[in-house]
């Protein structure tokens, strides 16, 4: 790597708009764990923010001034539906706070958010999720596609976006068909992809039992998402389990998620009788969440990794490769990057076919996930015959154990993956300093004085962020108080609170009326048990029961309007955006009737 010169980075993964992009991802650990000595990277530490605007009025004030002049240039721009759902996702605080983060060059994973100050750089796994928030993967099409077009084009087109990287090269060929743009052209990369060496280190790793009783472990995702269960292929998994068992097989299954209702396993063609009996023998379910060192056991103790998924999860596939667990995954895009069938994994076929397609006004490859009863038939008998062989054969199991433990670490790693995609970065940024004003020559008091609200370059910070859930996580709710984990953060509301996607930023209960107040600190005990009392220690006090059902009522009326609209007005997009803003105003009205009644 060119070392001419220090590059500062600004990651702003920590702001309340990127929870739904899964914020501190655990794929993107190995460019801090492993970054070389000439990249400096810079995050907010939404603790220390939290403490920093709780002490200190004037600079709360100061970026409180700042975004109300975001707020006001933006509402003077004639804008489209994209434009303005895109900034009402890219809230302005976020907007202010990505643009006070100190650094030379923005890092943007997913989706761009760029403050469009400086030079950014964005690594991407899949196109959908890019179009963030108009595209999601499983959507089946594209909604204002030539709107979406235009408007995306003209960030990734932009002279301050310096590359876009991606390690699925149907991602990147997507990319150029999509915009058609030479300027982007010239942007797009490919990149290795590997994972971060201290997230594997543990000397206590357990080692694999015989494999005449083997082990199978389910995973609903990295980042654990309960709701992931059936998209994950998790109803695949049990109906497999049943014919394994009824073949004469022994085994335990470990699943690492929420257990789904019985009346949807019934809905998906599982043996929910079935399901109850082995529960607690052959079936285990683990359905907290997990801290990163507790997966490492579960995939090092496991023969099988089983992800008969619809969507790709190259994190997981790659902890359980570099764990010496066999992979078990289906052909959808992206596959191919980390499995090779029958060599390094079991490759099931008929995902691809069945649920990617192009779509109808691009052409680009899109996704939709429905319920296929015929696939999840085809899934389920070639899960049961490719496994029962290797079972059946030791030898055969052992030799492809090795080619996979091999594979992994020659191409999965995250020394490999952070040099080399530092140094394309910091070339490319050598080659066009020129063009750009260096931070450093601005003069802004406020950068200065945040500085320290940053997370520090030590190992054991880095952990926090990337160990923690990557969206808010119930911890504790007592009916007064709740308790939530996110970001490495431990966040505490009173109440039972019903938050919108903006309420999680630091600066959102100093700029907007009705937000619910969220303390931040780094462990429980901090909280020093706020937790078990009523709100704001009233005198020890707790709410009278009448007002207590006045709460609930407007609660569950709030909550039932808000089902009922959006039932009615989904298939009207911009009807459905005008309601939004109408009801997020109602929401905030509710909001500050409930904090002023409690305050009586």
């Amino acid at each position: 790597m060119n070392d001419w010169r220090n590059i500062s980075v600004a990651v702003p993964w920590g702001l309340s708009h990127y929870i739904p992009l899964d914020g501190f991802h655990p794929l993107y650990r190995a460019l801090f764990d492993h970054a070389p000595d000439n990249i400096s990277l810079y995050a907010w530490d939404n603790v220390k923010l939290h403490r920093r605007f709780r002490s200190d009025a004037a600079i709360r004030k100061t970026l409180i001034k700042k975004t109300k002049l975001t707020r006001e240039r933006f509402s003077q721009l004639k804008k489209n539906y994209v434009e303005r759902k895109y900034e009402e996702y890219f809230w302005p605080p976020n907007q202010v706070l990505t643009t006070e983060l100190m650094g030379d060059i923005e890092f943007h994973h997913t989706a761009p958010f760029p403050s469009l100050t400086r030079p950014f750089v964005l690594h991407c796994e899949m196109f959908t999720p890019l179009l963030q928030p108009f595209a999601h993967q499983g959507m089946g099409k594209l909604d204002c596609s030539a709107e979406l077009r235009e408007y995306y084009g003209a960030i990734l087109g932009h002279p301050l976006c310096l590359g876009i990287w991606s390690h699925i090269p149907e991602t990147i060929e997507t990319i150029r068909q999509f915009f058609s743009d030479p300027s982007i052209d010239r942007k797009l990369f490919q990149s290795r992809i590997g994972i971060s060496a201290n997230s594997l280190m543990d000397t206590k790793l357990p080692g694999k039992p015989c494999l005449s009783k083997p082990r199978f472990l389910f995973m609903n995702s990295a980042h654990q998402i309960p709701a992931n269960f059936f998209r994950q292929g998790g109803h695949i998994v049990l109906r497999f389990w049943e014919e394994y068992l009824a073949g004469g097989h022994e085994g335990v299954l470990t699943l690492r998620c929420a257990r789904p209702r019985d009346e949807d396993l019934l809905h998906h063609g599982v043996n929910v009788a079935m399901v109850r009996a082995e529960a607690g023998r052959s079936i285990m379910w683990a359905q907290d969440y997990l801290a990163n060192h507790e997966i490492n056991a579960l995939m090092a103790s496991s023969h099988f990794f089983l992800l008969p998924s619809a969507s790709l999860h190259s994190a997981s596939i790659m902890q359980a490769m570099l764990l010496g667990t066999i992979p078990v995954v289906t052909d959808t895009v992206g596959t191919s990057v980390y499995v090779t069938d029958c060599k390094t994994g079991i490759v099931l076929n008929g995902m691809r076919a069945a649920v990617w397609r192009e779509d109808e006004e691009t052409g680009i490859p899109v996704d939709r996930y429905s319920r296929m009863p015929e696939l999840d038939d085809s899934l389920v008998s070639q899960l049961s015959s490719r496994i029962g062989k290797l079972v059946d054969d030791s030898a055969a199991y052992s030799e492809m154990r090795k080619r996979i433990l091999a594979h992994a670490k020659k191409e999965f790693s995250g020394g490999a993956f952070s040099n080399q995609f530092w140094s394309a970065v910091s070339d490319i940024y050598q080659q066009n300093v020129g063009r750009f004003v260096h931070p450093d020559t601005v003069s802004d008091k406020s950068k200065d004085v945040l500085r320290d609200c940053t997370i520090q370059r030590i190992s054991d910070e880095w952990a926090r962020v990337f160990e923690s859930p990557t969206f808010p996580m119930l911890r504790i709710n007592t009916g007064q108080s709740v308790v939530l984990e996110w970001g490495g953060a431990m966040l505490h509301a009173y109440g039972n609170p019903t938050f919108q996607l903006n309420d999680w930023s630091i600066l959102a209960q100093y700029d907007v009326l009705g937000v619910p107040r969220i303390t931040f600190t780094y462990t429980l005990e901090e909280l020093q048990g706020r937790y078990l009392h009523p709100i704001e220690f009233l005198g020890g006090r707790a709410r009278p029961i009448l007002k207590a059902r006045i709460l609930k009522f407007i609660q569950v009326a709030s909550r039932a309007l808000v089902i009922r609209s959006a039932r009615i007005l989904k298939p009207f997009p911009r009807l459905y955006w005008i309601a939004s803003r109408v009801l997020s105003w109602l929401r905030r009205v509710k909001q500050w009737i409930i904090s002023r009644m409690l305050k009586l």
